[in-house]
């Protein structure tokens, strides 16, 4: 099989195995399979790059031959295949009394998304390595090359200088980001049907007379620039899924440090190693042959919750108003005494004072006069009907 033969079957299982299947991607089928093709592929880039060294540092786009311009792509399916990688759960093993899980499943069950971001980082290295390839050669769109120069670490960018608008300004408003992702949508559409034209066209043309180099030579290239743009979008995606899977394994790693925790209070506390949660031992409860291995109990919550069946539907009360009011005066929380009641008081000691007498008379004579010479209703008439 040629070298051309080889790459072509490659990416022909790529699409129809890994993109196009209906196999779930956490089986063990469909990750062996992934496996086989990317051993193959990177074998493959071993031979391309290294062996035959089909591609120089110093060349440019025009010293490259037409044929070899598709081995560019290697990068570009390596890094998509590794964003589908993933740790594969082994089958759990079960006993008769209870579930168990070995060393080897806990181990997988607990780092598998510490796995999965390890895949992803180095896919995002691969799809940027596929960019840097492709700008070296000048066929990566100006954009795309200002991007990438503006980043502080190339093959470990961020989301922030991803979506990022280049400017001098840290702080990027929303629009700016949305101005920007629409731009790279328009371009890659643009390229898109460009390639659908090309592709076209060179149909008819290698139908009717020979291949014409120049021809696949520009569908090569923009191919090229089509992947381009992909790569950059699933840079962006896998960026996304790893700062998920980073606060994910933060909180995984909470919960277990408070199990751990929580556990270990447990031991101290029982020096037997009794609990009541059966699910958290691997021991199991009886042998084969019926005998009891470890003391256990069977009245969890169920007896708890049997009681409130027929309990009453709220909370009742758990003191007398007598003993609340107690324990409010005890307090000082009830107002005693208050103006009111020393108000009566100087009004009885006040009525033999003439002067107090004499005020309140002219007090009420005031009121009267005021009450003869406005009659009642005649204060603000401007709205009256």
């Amino acid at each position: 099989m040629s070298l051309l033969q080889e790459y072509n079957k490659l990416i022909h299982d790529i699409e129809t195995k890994i993109l196009k299947t209906t196999i779930r991607q956490d089986t063990k089928e469909f990750q062996d399979e992934l496996s086989s093709i990317f051993n193959s592929l990177l074998t493959l880039k071993q031979k391309i790059f290294n062996n035959l060294a089909l591609f120089s540092e110093n060349e440019q786009l025009e010293d490259v031959p037409t044929a070899n311009l598709k081995y560019l792509t290697t990068d570009y399916y390596l890094a998509l295949l590794l964003s589908k990688k993933q740790a594969v759960v082994p089958n759990l093993k079960t006993t008769d009394t209870a579930t168990s899980f070995s060393n080897s499943d806990s181990f997988y069950i607990s780092n598998r998304n510490k796995i999965k971001l390890g895949f992803l980082t180095k896919s995002v290295q691969l799809y940027m390595q596929f960019l840097v390839t492709l700008s070296d050669y000048e066929i990566l769109d100006d954009k795309l090359i200002r991007k990438i120069n503006s980043f502080n670490k190339t093959y470990s960018p961020t989301l922030e200088e991803l979506s990022g608008v280049l400017s001098s300004s840290k702080q990027l408003s929303p629009e700016k980001k949305r101005n920007w992702k629409i731009e790279i949508f328009k371009s890659e559409k643009e390229v898109a049907e460009k390639v659908k034209l090309l592709e076209e066209k060179f149909k008819l043309t290698s139908k009717e007379n020979d291949v014409d180099d120049e021809l696949l030579r520009e569908v090569y290239v923009n191919q090229l620039k089509q992947l381009s743009y992909k790569a950059y979008s699933a840079i962006e995606g896998n960026l996304y899924e790893s700062e998920f899977l980073k606060n994910f394994s933060t909180t995984d790693a909470i919960t277990e440090a408070n199990q751990k925790s929580h556990d270990q209070e447990r031991s101290t506390k029982d020096k037997t190693g009794y609990t009541e949660r059966l699910e958290t031992l691997n021991k199991p409860l009886l042998s084969k042959n019926g005998k009891v291995l470890r003391n256990f109990t069977l009245l969890d919550k169920k007896d708890q919750l049997k009681s409130q069946v027929f309990g009453h539907g709220q909370y009742g009360p758990t003191m007398t108003v007598e003993e609340f009011l107690d324990n409010e005066f005890a307090s000082g929380r009830v107002l005693q005494g208050g103006e009111e009641k020393l108000d009566y008081y100087e009004d009885e000691q006040n009525e033999d004072n003439e002067n107090w007498a004499d005020r309140q008379t002219y007090k009420a004579r005031e009121w009267d006069n005021f009450t003869e010479s406005h009659a009642k209703g005649s204060g603000n008439t401007m709205n009256r009907g």
